[in-house]
């Protein structure tokens, strides 16, 4: 395993990458390892990769004690160079071939996810999976680096929103490291960023009402980012001023200048409302 590289694979088996599925390969091993590194302990953790190519995180990974680590891979081809590949690493290394967006993440219960994810789809996945994050201990995914920012994003800043929130809602997000163009081949449009997420526990007493109901709020809320919140806090709530008045905002507040914490509040408040004869809501989810 220490004797092949993620480059050797790539000139062995392929030589060429697949412009539909976003392929930008990372071949510098150092990059890889601290990556993976931000996963902190993989010792006899299940692990899941998406899109691994040529394998320069799968490598990397294998390098440490993983109880089994899963490829989800899209691309036939690189379905086929893992499932020959597979003898080197005993039955460790299980590669799936699927769409990542149709497969359900939680059937395979992992512990740990590490990803270079597909750029065109880096979203996608990362908001199918928020519901059951709390079912990982750490993801470790890159992103392009306009997306990054927009989650770990600060209120009162333009890059704060609804994915900021969500995603802060169910974990502790932070950059690991920037990553720049010239890094892949072949080399993107844009810079990319490491990011770990460390999910909260499901029963730590934070609020944990319906995912679908929260995120139709904050889409509500993000519609028209110059206008205050008042009038889509009003498909929720008999008295709007009210609900931003008891946690210390006036009627010209807008979206992006309530924490993640008061958005969780508001929706608990909502929650609440629905099981209070005195405090109807317009809106029904």
């Amino acid at each position: 395993m220490d004797q092949i590289s993620a480059k050797q694979i790539f000139e062995q088996y392929y030589r060429r990458t697949t412009r539909k599925f976003a392929q930008n390969f990372l071949f510098d091993a150092n990059i890889n390892a601290r990556i993976v590194s931000a996963a902190e302990d993989l010792r006899g953790k299940i692990v899941v990769e998406v899109g691994p190519g040529p394998g320069g995180l799968t490598l990397e990974i294998l390098k440490h004690d993983v109880k089994k680590l899963y490829l989800i891979e899209y691309d036939d081809h690189w379905v086929s160079v893992w499932r020959e590949l597979k003898a080197q690493f005993g039955e460790k290394l299980e590669v799936i071939g699927c769409d990542a967006l149709h497969f359900n993440l939680a059937d395979l219960s992992p512990n740990v996810v590490i990803s270079n994810l597909p750029y065109n789809i880096s979203t996608q996945l990362l908001f199918r999976w928020l519901p059951n994050f709390d079912l990982g201990e750490k993801f470790v995914l890159m992103f392009q680096k306009e997306v990054a920012d927009r989650l770990i994003a600060v209120p009162s800043t333009k890059a704060y929103g609804k994915l900021s929130i969500l995603v802060q809602w169910k974990s502790r997000v932070r950059k690991v490291f920037d990553l720049e163009p010239g890094s892949f081949f072949p080399a993107p449009k844009v810079k990319s960023s490491v990011l770990q997420f460390s999910p909260f526990a499901p029963n730590n007493g934070e609020y944990r009402e319906n995912f679908e109901c929260f995120s139709q709020m904050l889409t509500d809320a993000f519609a028209h980012r110059r206008k205050t919140i008042r009038g889509p806090l009003g498909k929720y709530f008999a008295d709007p001023l009210e609900v931003l008045r008891s946690l210390g905002y006036n009627e010209n507040t807008r979206a992006e200048q309530i924490t993640v914490a008061d958005f969780v509040k508001i929706c608990q408040m909502y929650s609440d409302s629905k099981r209070s004869s005195t405090f109807m809501p317009h809106y029904r989810y």
